[in-house]
């Protein structure tokens, strides 16, 4: 899809949330600013969402012209954050002078469950912020979901090792999601991975695991269950760290090289890692739970 413009349009965005959510935020905002040829500008802010800089996870941004993709300076934050409370609101002054139109991380994740245009947004108010933890615009531009993301040259490399030495064609992800996620929590106990697992094994006995956690706790309670079938990261599962952060990214990757994914309800980490490789995702929750399904995505 090509939309053409007499003068350039520029697109300011800001990703919101989580690894997962950022990513696919970026993936969005490029193929939108490619599909109109506007100029891309992205804000990284380190906060309680991610303690981290980009450039500590990936390369800079493949295959497309002319992107800006910066961290956040002090001037940033009185100027570009997202209006909340902590920051009292003082960045919608400027941004109500400075840009044609704003979008928030609510307002974006509606429009986007509307099916809202953001294209013919862009080329309308030719100056336009968004703030957004979602995917908000559909694909415009060929190529696989989140292609223009590679690890940095180390977490790169930790992948490959773990890859070749753990992950073959009859290994399954999994994804279990904990910490401050109650959802996540409540709707996908356990439990219901390990029946999950159980018939894995049932139906192959060859199968082994690649576990994905933020939880100890987890790591050791599948760990003795399942003894060598398990492979999961040697560290300590935290995210409020650089190195932590680091972990998420190969992590994300490992999951993706994946036969397929058992993963968590509300959580976009499970999605995004098969959303990167390609493959079958099932939700593994409770049957209440609206999030569950089971799905290939491509």
């Amino acid at each position: 899809m090509n939309i053409p413009t007499n003068t350039p349009c520029f697109l300011t965005l800001v990703p919101v949330g989580g690894l997962a959510n950022r990513m696919k935020a970026i993936d969005s905002a490029v193929s939108l600013a490619s599909a109109t040829g506007s100029r891309l500008r992205i804000v990284w802010f380190r906060d309680s969402g991610l303690k981290c800089r980009f450039d500590q996870l990936f390369a800079p941004l493949d295959r497309i012209d002319g992107p800006e993709l910066c961290e956040a300076t002090l001037a940033d934050l009185l100027l570009l954050d997202r209006p909340r409370k902590r920051n009292f609101r003082v960045p919608r002054l400027y941004q109500r002078l400075h840009f044609d139109r704003c979008i928030y991380e609510q307002e974006a994740t509606r429009l986007f469950r509307q099916g809202f245009d953001f294209a013919r947004c862009l080329t309308s108010y030719r100056n336009l912020y968004i703030a957004s933890c979602v995917y908000f615009s559909p694909r415009l531009t060929g190529g696989q979901l989140f292609d223009i993301f590679h690890p940095q040259p180390l977490l790169q490399a930790e992948i490959e090792r773990v890859a070749a030495q753990c992950i073959g064609p009859r290994t399954v992800g999994i994804h279990i999601r904990r910490t401050d996620n109650v959802l996540s929590i409540e709707q996908s106990p356990t439990e219901l991975f390990i029946d999950r697992m159980e018939q894995e094994i049932a139906a192959c006995p060859d199968v082994n695991f690649y576990l994905a956690t933020d939880s100890e706790e987890e790591k050791e309670r599948l760990t003795a269950r399942f003894g060598q079938r398990i492979t999961t990261c040697p560290r300590q599962a935290e995210r409020n760290s650089v190195r932590g952060v680091q972990d998420a990214v190969v992590e994300l990757f490992l999951l993706s090289r994946t036969c397929r994914i058992l993963g968590s309800a509300h959580s976009s980490y499970s999605e995004t890692a098969a959303q990167l490789g390609g493959i079958p995702f099932e939700v593994v929750s409770r049957p209440s739970c609206p999030d569950t399904e089971r799905r290939t995505l491509a």
